[in-house]
């Protein structure tokens, strides 16, 4: 399983799901949006009807699901 992280760089949140990620050594990329991005980022956010950052996705084969925030990813590695 491969994590996918949209995040903006001034986000305590997403960073704190790139360290939780990290210390559980798990295989994960960040999408990082820049301000020039942001138009992108909400139309992403609207799309999943989530209205901040990260969004955490886990990607296993082909099937994309997503997870969540940063609270969500936390819940969904306890067991790991």
């Amino acid at each position: 399983m491969r994590y996918i992280l949209f995040v903006k760089n001034s986000c305590n949140y997403c960073k704190a799901a790139v360290k939780l990620l990290q210390k559980k050594e798990l295989d994960y990329s960040v999408v990082d949006f820049s301000a020039e991005q942001l138009e992108i980022l909400s139309e992403i956010k609207k799309a999943h009807d989530w209205p901040t950052v990260p969004m955490v996705f886990s990607r296993t084969g082909q099937d994309i699901k997503f997870i969540g925030g940063y609270t969500d990813l936390l819940e969904s590695l306890k067991n790991e």
